[in-house]
Order: structure tokens, then C-alpha cells, then sequence
């Protein structure tokens, strides 16, 4: 041995022609021998005293340069000292109201009330991974041998737990060449085992399954929306999990989301946040947190719906939030089993809800009629999963001259390009009223017993999904859930079409309600 305590390379090459061969071309490969242990003590060292900021840069290659309001965030929470701007985005991202969290301490609950697209969900992968690799060696000191603990991330669905794991965790570690040996194994759809005795999981917040599991970093991925899943699913679910930190002194419990309404756990620990010690809050817009994102787009979606913007770009709080829909009443309207074909005599109307041809939003269509004794029936839906507008013109024109409409109600949302793509096929377009005035028709209808829809899945899921919002002014507000097929597309142009046919009422059709008549079913 030397007298650095390690072997030098020559007395790894063998004097045996047939093993110093292989060595050779083990060589050849690029298999070289590995560090000397001293230098990998202290390369483990060096991680081991890193800030957060210095592992998010240097470990993991990210840049704050063009988000700092992140940056600061992650200072702020882990008590790192602010220069004297960041002190001044500090007070943006906390009203001014920063005396709940002192500057310099690390805190252990934290609130990030983002607007969408501001990182949210990366903010906790990269805590995670911090907690999971920098922070390893202190949370297995609380671990049985060989007993496993847990960085749990809970998230609304399990496509979307998924997406946490593979689109930020394990894509951070595996671009990593100075990380990604941290891997133990293949990464799954939702776990990451790492070479530390480690996991990093996600689940989604119908699931109990981390119940009893060591947890030593907690975060809920939009847990303002839990509740599509339950009045108390945030609640439930905290409660089932949280006192599995017991045994982890100092872990971290994060609540991230875009709100949704003053109420549920979101609201809560935000509403005291200003008043708990080592609990950080932050509220922050899109913009503040994100200035990549297109202002372009932000403004067509503010004039798109004012009330909708404010609480998924502005980050603002709405008064209340339910379920649109009474689930009893909507399933019994969903009736038909196909399409039904068009008839003599019917004026037909088309509602399309267009996407931008890119993510996982897609081209919608409904075509409905109105019967005489005041019914609107849905006669057939349907959605596009191609972006290959050629294909999706060609079938709204078979369409069209199998219904005989010659008229289309469309979102607002990229009217310019559809209307001019509809008009090179002969149909004219006109655009629709707000979604809270079409979706707020729709339930008068199902509550006087004159809609009938088909029973397709993604139309009900869309349906089902359809959440209301309240604003100070008691101004109705409609959103969708996001999944897997986008904003609920089909839902929204089927009840266009809905709302185009309940306009035109032939002789004899009962009237439709007046408003006054609508407001006292709330």
C-alpha cells in the first residue's frame, strides 16, 4: 500500500499475459480504475457541506439566471443569506409579510401558492433530491438497518405522479454525471431507488399507500385540487402521512399548488402562514416566477376568462369552489349509446372546441338539435387525438353535409386560423358566449329534464371534472381539470352546440330559463 493509503495504478496491472490482456481491453472501453478512496471521501464531503442553490447549480446543472424568483425561494427556505435584491424579491414573493419566516433559519413547513407554470412540482423535485442525497447521511442515522426511508411526493392523479418521477426527478439524476451513480436501479414510472438506502416516491392522492412508510421529506404536488377526489382527500390524506415524519427531526413538509378556493388545507396553512414559526409562505403570479412564459399568451388567456386568470396566473384565491355538476343528475342525461343519424326537418347546430394542435389538448366537436317538446339532444361528439388539421377539416366537412349545418360556435381561442381554415371548407363561424353562461345552460337544462347526451367516457369525464368557481362578487367561474386529454375539449364543444340549439326553439318548445329562474338552483 502507499503511503497516501491506496494502490498506484501500476500494481493493478497483472503479470499474468492472459489477465493483463483483459485489463487491457477493459481499458479500451473505457473502464479505467476508480477514484482512490481518499479522493472519493472527499468528493462525498464536499457534497455533503453544499447549500441548496450549490447542488441545484452545480450538481444538477440548473440555472436560476432567467427565474431568480426561484432561486430566492429556495434560499429563503433553507435560511441562506439574500443579497440586497433578493431581498426585495423576497418581499414580492411574501407580501411584505415576511416576519413568519425569519431570514436565516431553515424552515420546515412551506407554502409555495404559485401561479401555473411557475415550478412548482420542480421546486420539490430538487428538494427532494436534496433532502435524499445531500441530507442522506442525518436521515439514516433514524434508520433500522436496512430499513428503507422515503422522500413521498402526493400528487391529484397517477399520470401525474408519474410525471414528477420521470419528467423531474430521475431526468435531473440521470443528466447528472456527477449524481447519476446515486441511482440504485432503473428508475420506475414512480419510485427512484437510490445507492444510499434511499427512496424517492410519488403517489397519487386517492392512495393510502405510504401509510406507515418512514417519510423523511413530505410534498403535495396542486394539493388545492384535491378535492375532486373528496370534500376532506387533502385533509385525509396529511393526516394519514404526516406522522410518519415523526421520526425524521426537521423534515420538511412542502404544500404546493395553484389555489383554488378559501378552503381546504391550502388555504388554511396559507391563511396562518404569516403567524406560524418555521413555516415559509410564498404567493407569486406566473409571470414573477416564470418570465419565460409568452405574455402574449398570458393576455388571451386573462381576456379569454379575467376570474380563471386570476387563480391560475395571478395565484389569487377564489371565494369557493364545487363540483359544477350534481353527479345523480348528470349521469342520468347521459342516455345515448351512439350517434344519432341526422333526420328530415331538424336544424342542426355544431359547437367545436379548437386546441392549439400541440401538448395534450385536442380538437372537440358536439352537433345537437332541439325537439319540439323542448328537449336539446346531443346527436353525436367527437375528439381528435391527430394534429393533422387536413384530416380533422375533412371530417368536420363530412360532417357538415351529413347534418346540414353550415355554422360553427368556436372558442375564442385561436378563432383568426380556425375560422379561416372552416371558411376555405364552406362553413362560417361564430364565437361562443363565456363558459360560464354555456355550461350554466347546460345544468338549467338537465334540471328541467330537457337534455339527453350520449354516454361516452370522455365527454362524462369532462362533465364530471368541471369544477365552479365563486369570486368576491359571487361571479361564476367555470374550470376543468386537467388530464389526460386536455382541458375536457369535448365537453366544452358539446355544450356549445348545447347552448347554439336551446337558442333556436321551434313552435310549440317550452321556453328556456330566465336567469332568475337558473340563480335559485344554487
Amino acid at each position: 500500500m502507499g503511503s497516501k493509503g491506496y494502490r498506484p495504478p501500476s500494481s493493478y496491472v497483472s503479470h499474468d499475459p492472459d489477465k493483463r490482456a483483459r485489463q487491457l481491453a477493459n481499458l479500451k472501453h473505457g473502464r479505467k480504475p476508480g477514484k482512490p478512496v481518499s479522493s472519493r471521501l472527499e468528493s462525498k464531503r464536499t457534497l455533503q457541506n453544499s447549500d441548496i442553490i450549490t447542488f441545484a447549480t452545480e450538481y444538477l446543472g440548473l440555472s436560476f439566471g432567467k427565474r431568480p424568483a426561484q432561486a430566492v425561494i429556495l434560499k429563503a427556505i433553507y435560511g441562506l443569506e439574500l443579497t440586497q435584491g433578493e431581498v426585495a424579491l423576497y418581499d414580492k414573493l411574501t407580501g411584505g409579510l415576511n416576519l413568519q419566516h425569519e431570514k436565516g433559519s431553515e424552515a420546515i413547513e412551506i407554502v409555495l401558492a404559485l401561479g401555473a407554470r411557475g415550478g412548482k412540482s420542480t421546486l420539490a423535485a430538487i428538494m427532494a433530491l436534496y433532502e435524499a442525497i445531500v441530507k442522506g447521511h442525518i436521515w439514516r442515522k433514524h434508520l433500522a438497518p436496512k430499513e428503507y426511508g422515503y422522500a413521498v411526493i402526493v400528487a391529484t392523479r397517477q399520470r401525474q405522479a408519474e410525471d414528477i418521477i420521470q419528467h423531474n426527478c430521475a431526468r435531473l439524476l440521470t443528466n447528472s454525471p456527477r449524481l447519476k451513480d446515486y441511482l440504485a436501479a432503473e428508475p420506475l414510472k414512480a419510485e427512484l431507488e437510490l445507492s444510499n438506502g434511499l427512496k424517492i416516491i410519488s403517489l397519487p392522492c386517492n392512495s393510502t399507500a405510504g401509510r406507515g412508510l418512514p417519510i423523511f421529506f413530505l410534498a403535495f404536488d396542486e394539493i388545492g385540487h384535491f378535492f375532486t377526489e373528496g370534500a376532506r382527500a387533502d385533509t385525509d390524506i396529511y393526516n394519514s402521512l404526516s406522522p410518519r415524519l415523526a421520526q425524521f427531526p426537521g423534515a420538511k413538509t412542502v404544500l404546493g399548488s395553484t389555489p383554488a378556493a378559501k378552503q381546504g388545507l391550502l388555504w388554511q396553512w396559507f391563511n396562518e402562514g404569516f403567524t406560524v414559526a418555521r413555516r415559509a409562505t410564498f404567493q407569486a403570479a406566473t409571470a414573477l416566477m416564470n418570465p419565460l412564459v409568452d405574455k402574449d399568451f398570458l393576455e388571451r388567456q386573462r381576456a379569454r376568462d379575467p376570474d380563471n386568470y386570476a387563480r391560475e396566473f395571478l395565484a389569487q384565491f377564489a371565494e369557493k369552489v364545487s363540483a359544477f355538476f350534481d353527479y345523480d343528475l348528470l349521469t342520468g342525461c347521459l342516455q345515448l349509446a351512439s350517434d344519432v343519424q341526422p333526420k328530415g326537418g331538424l336544424k342542426y347546430f355544431c359547437g367545436l372546441d379548437q386546441s392549439g394542435l400541440a401538448g395534450r389538448d385536442r380538437f372537440g366537436l358536439g352537433i345537437s338539435h332541439q325537439e319540439r317538446d323542448g328537449k336539446v339532444i346531443v346527436d353525436a361528439v367527437r375528439a381528435w387525438e391527430t394534429t393533422i388539421i387536413d384530416k380533422i377539416l375533412g371530417e368536420i366537412e363530412a360532417l357538415a353535409k351529413a347534418y346540414g349545418f353550415t355554422r360553427l360556435l368556436i372558442d375564442r381561442y385561436a378563432a383568426g386560423w380556425v375560422a379561416q381554415a372552416l371558411e376555405k371548407i364552406g362553413l362560417k363561424t361564430d364565437v361562443r358566449p363565456n363558459l360560464s353562461e354555456v355550461y350554466a345552460n347546460a345544468k338549467g337544462l338537465m334540471t328541467a329534464g330537457r337534455l339527453v347526451l350520449p354516454d361516452n367516457p370522455e365527454l362524462k369525464g369532462g362533465l364530471v371534472n368541471t369544477q365552479a368557481f365563486f369570486g368576491r362578487n359571487n361571479s361564476l367561474s367555470i374550470q376543468h381539470e386537467r388530464v389526460g386529454s386536455g382541458h375536457a375539449d369535448m365537453a366544452d364543444a358539446v355544450l356549445s352546440a348545447v347552448w347554439n340549439a336551446s337558442q333556436h326553439r321551434p313552435s310549440g318548445t317550452y321556453s328556456r330559463l330566465s336567469r332568475d329562474q337558473f340563480s335559485e338552483m344554487w
